[in-house]
């Protein structure tokens, strides 16, 4: 079971993380943004890091809330 959790986590995230950049290379010429490759996945790797962090602190947050001060 944890190793299907683990892949689901690096096929979710690595997923996510290749939609950005190719969203970023897409979309923000039409702002009139030019990023390079390079950019659009350091944009994306500081999201991606954000959204990770986030995920956790809202899971350890409803944990605490389902389970009490006890977890």
């Amino acid at each position: 079971m944890i190793k299907s959790d683990v892949f689901e986590g690096i096929i979710d995230v690595g997923s996510g993380l290749l939609i950005a950049i190719i969203i970023q290379l897409l979309v923000f010429p039409l702002f009139g943004l030019y990023p390079t490759i390079l950019d659009s996945m350091g944009i994306a790797l500081i999201f991606t890091a954000v959204g990770m962090i986030r995920s956790s602190l809202w899971r350890w947050f409803f944990r605490k809330r389902k389970h009490g001060r006890n977890v």
